[in-house]
């Protein structure tokens, strides 16, 4: 089992939390992937802490752990060990742990900083580790969390169980009403073949009842025929080679499968390589899908360039399309993908006539923020916390915006929203200044003002001259609008969220003499 080594800080101690950077932060992001965003118990020579969590700075490089009844009992300079045991737990030593001859192992540990280099780093680590750790027949628990950890990387939920009486793995594919459960259990061989007699066929059905799982796998380096391919049909039992499971990661590392495709490793019995082979060469066709929206784009541009504008059947004659026999299906989806509003990277200018509004250097920034935003882990505060400062917020709920303080900046107005993690919003001062009007507007004839109702104001009117309102894209600006004359305490948030609706919370006149002295001065 692999386990970080740690020297604990005179700080660490002092406020009873341990910090990890630098090259352990590498290897402690694979080591402890599975526990991140949830909480788990500390099993330490002074007790066990349940209830413990990561907090995960991606950015800042760093993992924090807080566990002050522990590590406040501590010495600065004692050196300890972490090291996983399940998804549940995570024990802590004063010692080493025995390695048995598996320092090679550490070599295997991702050293890429970016996301898309740890995930191929990821990827070779665990593969490194199936096929290595195949062969460990006296430490087969080293096997099992080698396959719990390929797993998880495809996306399933693992959990290492092991022992007598139970499955080696349990995995679950959490896809609603297709959700289904897979007991594994991995098989170790010196030689490099499991025969019939390593495997107990009857604890195997026993252990599938026990766990109500639907489909049973059997996993090891290769597989004698004859009696044990029948006792796996007979069994319903699936049996799946080491180095297919390796080349799954590997493929997935460069374009992930879905959980439904990968339910073809565990449906029907018997050996996988057949079903493996075709899921090896979906996924190669689904990577090929990148090449042609690369070329769909260029094609798009090129149109543009010598045009003005493309056309969709344009697009779907141009040679480079006709050769990779895209077809006009898929130019129907990226058109579409590129309309999303959060991409907004295409636009309509007449009927089937369409330009794109950005580079294609653009578009790959913005995909890239869209995987940092959805991989980004929030911080979690100790649960016993969490409950009084959710509490506290309940009573403190008083208003309607996520705006908390603005302030002029130039020819910008800057709003400043969520206290826990801080963002600006700008809009210019003279849009701010009609939307302002707008609202003043509104509340002269209707005791309720909302976003929408403002919004369909001012669609087909301007911002500025010769700037009109594009609806949707430009609401933020009427929520920094409603935002600051609720901070003003000009106007009261009314309790209702769909939509946020406020009243006056002062006459109308003094709206105006605020707007005149704050705005239309400025």
């Amino acid at each position: 089992m692999d386990a970080l080594k740690k020297k604990v800080e005179s700080w660490e101690v002092k406020y009873g939390q341990i910090a990890i950077t630098g090259n352990d932060y590498e290897a402690a992001k694979v080591l402890f992937r599975d526990y991140f965003g949830r909480t788990f118990e500390l099993e330490t020579f002074k007790g066990n802490f349940p209830r413990r969590h990561f907090l995960y700075y991606e950015a800042r490089n760093f993992l924090r752990l807080a566990c002050k009844p522990f590590f406040g009992g501590l010495n600065a300079g004692d050196v300890i060990y972490l090291k996983p045991i399940d998804q549940n737990r995570i024990e802590v030593l004063a010692g080493e742990p025995a390695k048995a001859g598996r320092d090679e192992d550490a070599n295997l540990l991702p050293k890429e900083k970016d996301e898309a280099g740890l995930v191929q780093s990821l990827a070779n680590y665990i593969v490194g580790q199936l096929k290595e750790r195949q062969f460990r027949s006296d430490y087969p628990t080293d096997f099992e969390e080698a396959i719990n950890r390929a797993f998880v990387f495809l996306g399933f939920e693992g959990e290492l169980i092991g022992g007598k009486g139970d499955t080696d793995v349990l995995l679950m594919a959490n896809i609603g009403q297709e959700s289904f459960k897979v007991n594994v259990d991995g098989k170790t061989s010196k030689l490099g073949k499991i025969m019939d007699q390593q495997i107990d066929w009857i604890s195997l059905r026993d252990h599938r009842k026990k766990n109500k799982a639907n489909f049973v796998i059997v996993i090891g380096p290769s597989f004698a025929g004859g009696n044990l391919e029948q006792r796996a049909k007979e069994y319903d039992v699936s049996l799946l080679r080491t180095d297919h499971l390796a080349q799954l990661v590997e493929a997935h590392s460069k374009f992930p499968f879905t959980l439904t495709e990968l339910k073809d490793l565990f449906t029907g019995e018997g050996d996988k390589s057949s079903e493996v082979e075709d899921l090896l060469t979906q996924n190669l066709s689904r990577r090929n899908l990148l090449e042609q929206f690369r070329v769909i784009i260029e094609e798009m541009q090129a149109l543009q360039d010598r045009l003005g504008y493309f056309t969709f059947d344009s697009l779907a004659g141009r040679e480079k399309i006709e050769e990779l026999e895209i077809e006009p299906q898929d130019i129907e989806y990226i058109i579409t993908l590129l309309r999303l509003p959060f991409i907004n990277g295409l636009k309509e200018i007449l009927q089937n006539k369409f330009i794109l509004t950005i580079r294609i250097e653009a578009l790959a920034n913005i995909f890239r923020q869209i995987s940092d935003f959805l991989l980004k882990t929030e911080e979690v505060l100790e649960p016993t916390q969490a409950s009084v400062v959710e509490d506290k917020l309940i009573v403190e709920k008083k208003l309607g915006s996520k705006y908390f303080k603005w302030y002029k900046k130039g020819h910008s107005i800057i709003a400043v929203a969520r206290k826990g993690n801080p963002y600006e919003h700008y809009c210019p001062l003279i849009h701010f200044q009609t939307i302002l009007e707008k609202i003043t507007e509104a509340f002269k004839i209707q005791n309720l003002v909302n976003t929408d109702m403002i919004s369909s104001i001012l669609e087909g009117k301007d911002l500025s001259s010769g700037r009109p309102f594009k609806g949707k894209p430009e609401l933020y600006k009427i929520r920094m609008a409603l935002g600051i004359l609720e901070i003003e305490g000009l106007i009261k948030w009314t309790g209702s969220k769909r939509p946020v609706e406020f009243r006056l919370n002062v006459q109308i006149d003094q709206i105006d003499e605020w707007i005149d002295k704050n705005i239309r001065s400025g």
